[in-house]
């Protein structure tokens, strides 16, 4: 069998202006879910071209699982001190909490003032920096690639936390979201890897906005794990009992029972599967890490796609 040759595209065939060509494409649903994908982020675009005094944020979009504002700030060239300015002028403005730069070439210095701003940051900031590059095999059509070359390195947020004097508790499940995302690496689990924290529950998107698969852990109260389907939308009640008109199929197929919680006085409604363990032992992490990407992919295999 012949196999192809990857060659790299210069970005300007594809995107010959940066604002009028570039900007649209990552701002459309492909290029954000390209990016959210990377960053392990459900984006949906607020706006482009935003005004921030004399200037404008490229793109402000917000990541749904967390509600909280990213800002990008993109080049069709290599990094300059204008633009890391900016973006942090842009961020302070609408109180952002990840910072994202795309560009053609990072430059070494510029690499390096990201990796020293994600390590002195106390307050739950990331900064994020992109290499974007378009790569073609043979007269193939173009594919654009999103290389992570500066991110929040999560040992040294361990350590940061630390110095804030987190409890105990908050510590743990930092410690615990962290060996998660390490076996999910490590076993080539189908979940986009989200940063740790010291809550007590996980969120992994399923691609509808306003739904979404949840893990939780609880150490004191409850002593168990979760999983569960978040639907928060405003059709929230139709579509649940959209699925508990099924919950008979739908518990055959998952072998158990689950725990409906309509929540008729909230906005939101659940489906809830738990299982009893000691996640206080950490020689029970990785029993419950399996049990959590088991229960994940239960629930897309037999509820999501009975979804409307």
């Amino acid at each position: 069998m012949k196999l192809g040759k990857l060659s790299h595209v210069n970005l300007r065939e594809q995107w010959p202006d940066e604002a009028k060509d570039f900007t649209p494409w990552l701002a459309s649903e492909e290029g954000l879910k390209l990016l959210g994908e990377a960053l392990g982020m459900e984006l949906e675009l607020e706006d482009t071209e935003v005004s921030v005094g004399s200037y404008r944020a490229d793109i402000v979009a917000k990541d749904s699982l967390s509600n909280e504002y990213v800002v990008i700030e993109n080049q069709l060239s290599s990094t300059d001190h204008d633009h890391i300015g900016k973006l942090f002028t842009y961020s302070a403005s609408f109180g952002a909490t990840t910072l994202v730069w795309t560009a053609q070439k990072m430059r070494e210095e510029h690499r390096q003032a990201i990796d020293w701003f994600n390590e002195i940051t106390v307050k739950d900031v990331d900064f994020f920096g992109i290499e974007i590059e378009l790569l073609r095999i043979g007269e193939s059509a173009l594919a654009p690639n999103l290389k992570i070359v500066s991110k929040p390195n999560e040992w040294t947020r361990s350590v940061r936390v630390e110095k804030n004097k987190i409890t105990e508790g908050g510590s743990l499940k930092l410690d615990y979201w962290s060996s998660f995302n390490e076996y999910i690496q490590a076993n080539n689990v189908k979940i986009n890897q989200r940063k740790p924290h010291t809550g007590h529950w996980y969120d992994v998107a399923i691609g509808k906005s306003g739904i979404h698969i949840t893990i939780t852990v609880r150490f004191v109260w409850g002593n168990d794990i979760g999983c569960e389907l978040y639907i928060g939308t405003e059709s929230a009640k139709e579509i649940f009992h959209g699925l508990y008109n099924q919950k008979e199929e739908i518990e055959s197929k998952f072998g158990c029972e689950l725990d409906w919680k309509e929540l008729p006085e909230g906005k939101i409604s659940r489906i809830v599967l738990r299982k009893k363990t000691e996640p206080n032992n950490k020689e029970n992490w990785n029993e419950c890490f399996e049990w959590y990407a088991n229960s994940v992919e239960k629930f897309r295999s037999i509820i999501v796609p009975l979804l409307k």
